[in-house]
């Protein structure tokens, strides 16, 4: 491997948990060009030591794929069930082979109960992982370039009916948790995504919002005017001085697993399972196709780079299904 790619990684590898990711990716951008401009050798000593081990290889493919703009969150998946099959392995990268993954995934699955599904989560993590190794000249051939996607029942993930969004918004005893939940519908935005919004990200004149997603990427989000009411009534309401949009205990910001677990206390109050903020994007989603919104603008609302995803997002009712078979069946 080029010894200024190597410099790159190193230095970004150290700077990923001390400066912000758009910071991590103008170092990077900076070096690539003033490095270009030099041939770079290793010296040569008696002694020469270098950390090339495969925890330290990992933490240059994280640095690598912060950089790409990846979230916290699929990062620290990435790590962890890569890291997990490093320490099992015990043995350098380019050792590993196919068949070693295919042992480590039975292995798993036999004296750990895992899934299958959770499996082709973890082949997905290793396929990235070794799929740059080799992309960077670390090691040869990807041993899971012969990994097949791992098959598992797919369960279909129904959004919330009308009766259940009209149970959980009676469920809601305080006018934050009402605005919460209509601005988790009405926007469709992740958990995390409304976890950093401030007030000012909101426009009440053109009802809409301003949220950065998945990868930095910036989009417009909308609200309901029924959601924005609430919304006013939410804000006027408070006597604290924080910028977020939504605080809970002590006036500091409320974080993605205090939003699901004030969610999980209003579904339970509410009789209505499974309540968690994935489950109003999806529902979003589907009302959005069922009342008839092109699906590139769904996927526009949600943020999505691929329709496949979208696609998977919407849950496709039986009544609409039998509805439009009378209507075009000769």
């Amino acid at each position: 491997m080029d010894i200024r790619l190597s410099i790159i990684q190193s230095v970004t590898a150290a700077l990923q948990d001390r400066v912000p990711p758009e910071t991590l990716a103008m170092v990077q951008d900076v070096l690539t060009l003033e490095l270009n401009q030099y041939e770079v050798q290793e010296r040569c000593t008696s002694v020469i030591v270098t950390d090339n081990s495969a925890e330290s290889q990992l933490r240059k493919y994280i640095a690598t794929k912060r950089v790409e703009g990846l979230s916290d969150s699929t990062l620290r998946r990435y790590y962890d069930a890569d890291l997990a099959l490093i320490r099992f392995m015990r043995k350098p990268l380019y050792e590993i082979t196919t068949y070693d993954l295919r042992f480590y995934l039975s292995y798993r699955r036999q004296q750990g109960g895992v899934s299958n599904r959770t499996l082709d989560g973890m082949r997905r993590c290793y396929s990235s992982f070794f799929g740059w190794l080799s992309a960077e000249g670390l090691i040869g051939r990807n041993p899971c370039a012969a990994l097949a996607q791992i098959k598992y029942r797919k369960q279909v993930k129904k959004p919330f009916s009308a009766v259940d969004m009209e149970r959980i918004r009676q469920a809601c005893d305080n006018i934050r948790d009402l605005a919460l939940v209509d601005f988790l519908y009405s926007t469709g935005c992740r958990v995390s995504e409304v976890a950093r919004l401030d007030i000012d990200d909101i426009d009440f004149d053109s009802l809409e919002c301003t949220v950065i997603g998945k990868g930095n990427k910036e989009r417009i989000v909308y609200l309901s005017p029924v959601a924005a009411m609430h919304l006013r009534e939410y804000i006027s309401s408070r006597r604290d001085f924080s910028d977020a949009l939504f605080v809970g205990k002590g006036s500091s910001r409320i974080g993605k697993n205090g939003i699901e677990a004030l969610l999980r206390r209003i579904g339970t109050a509410a009789g209505v399972e499974n309540v968690h903020p994935h489950r109003f994007r999806r529902t979003l989603a589907t009302n959005l196709l069922d009342r008839g919104m092109n699906i590139q603008d769904v996927a526009a609302i949600l943020g999505h780079a691929d329709l496949k995803t979208t696609q998977i997002y919407c849950y496709i009712s039986q009544s609409n299904v039998r509805a439009a078979y009378q209507k075009y069946a000769a």
